[in-house]
């Protein structure tokens, strides 16, 4: 049964023969009250998180991870350029792709390496939004699914970092000129407290009005509308409609996409296995809008247009088939 029927039919039963001025009252209260119980109960888990996480950061924990990392990408024999781009996508992905950008103008990169190179920094990137987002915000809310989720994640950015690796040590022109960079380290100045409150300034308002219009509007049956939109598309693969609902909210919120899911996991209206194809088909129908929000602005500005197009193609292109592949797996499963 699908939550938004869940929800109805629950209507329903509890509030029949009531007015309709108090019907809506009271389903506009009960989930007022749910969604504050749950903001409250997962907000002091993320936020908590978040605190020791950015702690961590503050104390050195991501340069030490590239610190580790830096003897293994120095023996790959490759171009200076492309090795402190891979390590410093470890704390700054932006960074990375500005050392790329820089290589390219310095004329010490080619197009090949510059687009082999940002595949490479794809698992250092997806890695500092593990320890940044996954952590504090999506295990907390999915629980074991949010494990497998983040597992899946740095799969496919693992997968794009080695083939992106297999080009360059064929391709790339080792260059052992050094790298400034002084310019290049995280901005420490910020307390784990400043960067905590900052965070809960979005993260609580966004958590809260997504869960109540997701109570709210589940109780009403207004998913149903949207069921019947996807209900054809999900009807080929045989998956509940209720997966195509969670992957038209990532679309819009990626945050209210997770509160959507551990909605849907805690009422059993989609499996573990529904909950990872929602949201992964959600990332697939979201680059659309991601690359015209983030995408093209960042590397249109570093790489020019044409560059920049060809960066965006490669890269969401790559993770758009191993996103198929994942789903397709899941399905047979």
């Amino acid at each position: 049964m699908g939550i938004y029927n869940y929800y109805q039919d629950y209507s329903k039963v509890i509030f029949i023969g009531l007015p309709g001025d108090t019907l809506d009252g009271t389903l506009i209260a009960g989930a007022f009250y749910s969604s504050f119980l749950y903001t409250v109960r997962i907000s002091v888990v993320v936020l908590l998180t978040i605190y020791i996480v950015n702690y961590f950061v503050n104390r050195g924990l991501l340069e030490k991870i590239s610190d580790y990392a830096s003897p293994v990408t120095k023996k790959l024999n490759l171009n200076s350029f492309l090795v402190s781009s891979i390590l410093v996508s470890f704390f700054s992905p932006t960074v990375g792709y500005t050392m790329l950008a820089d290589g390219i103008t310095e004329k010490e990169l080619t197009q090949t390496e510059v687009l082999a190179g940002t595949l490479a920094n794809s698992f250092p990137a997806v890695f500092s939004h593990v320890l940044t987002y996954y952590i504090p915000v999506v295990i907390p809310i999915l629980g074991y699914t949010g494990i497998i989720y983040v597992i899946l994640r740095l799969s496919i950015a693992f997968i794009k970092s080695m083939l992106g690796l297999f080009i360059l040590l064929i391709i790339s022109r080792k260059n052992t000129g050094n790298i400034k960079s002084s310019g290049n380290k995280i901005n420490n100045k910020i307390s784990p407290f400043e960067k905590t409150f900052k965070f809960a300034r979005r993260f609580v308002p966004v958590m809260f009005i997504s869960m109540f219009l997701v109570l709210y509007l589940s109780k009403t049956g207004f998913f149903d509308v949207f069921s019947r939109i996807v209900m054809p598309v999900t009807n080929i693969f045989n998956l509940n409609p209720n997966t195509g609902i969670l992957a038209i909210t990532e679309i819009i919120n990626v945050s209210a996409a997770m509160v959507m899911a551990g909605t849907f996991l805690n009422e059993a209206s989609l499996t573990q296995n529904e909950v990872l194809i929602g949201l992964i088909f959600g990332n697939i129908v979201a680059f659309s809008t991601r690359s015209v929000k983030h995408s093209i602005p960042l590397h249109f500005s570093l790489f020019g247009s044409k560059m920049g197009t060809k960066v965006i193609i490669l890269n969401s292109g790559v993770t758009i088939i191993l996103d198929i592949l994942i789903i397709g797996f899941l399905i047979m499963i």
